[in-house]
């Protein structure tokens, strides 16, 4: 399932409105396109017409880890469904980094064990970077 373009401009125009709320120390603009952000997800919800990157792009701005969590899990299990493997590394990088902020390093290495099995057929090099430098932190 390819993602709706028009779907995917507006994620994209509010994710670049909340990250300059947070350039500039915005809080209320910075609450005001989360919610935005939210009610887009929810209408795709709604509407079946929900797309991993949305919801991906809702938990990266989700301030509250455990929120962010589910909201990335919610996200693999419809990456799942509609069988787009190519978000599940992602994701699971995601919600490591979210695991070693609350302090659970082992399913922080979890997840980011389970990216790396996912990345081992794919060329994004980037996030294999990311990757790296992800393992890396955790400590031995």
């Amino acid at each position: 399932m390819k993602i709706d373009q028009q779907l995917y401009e507006d994620v994209m125009s509010l994710a670049t409105a909340l990250t300059t709320a947070v350039e500039n120390d915005n809080d209320k603009d910075y609450f005001y396109q989360y919610s935005q952000l939210e009610k887009l997800c929810e209408q795709a919800r709604k509407a079946n017409t929900a797309h991993p990157f949305l919801l991906e792009s809702l938990g990266d701005f989700t301030l509250i880890d455990e929120e962010a969590i589910d909201i990335y899990q919610e996200a693999l299990d419809l990456v799942e469904k509609l069988e787009l493997p190519e978000y599940c590394a992602s994701l699971q990088l995601a919600i490591a980094e979210r695991y070693r902020e609350l302090g659970d390093l082992e399913a922080a290495f979890s997840y980011a064990s389970e990216a790396r099995k996912n990345l081992t057929d794919t060329s994004e090099q980037g996030l294999r970077e990311e990757l790296v430098e992800f393992m890396q932190s955790l400590p031995d």
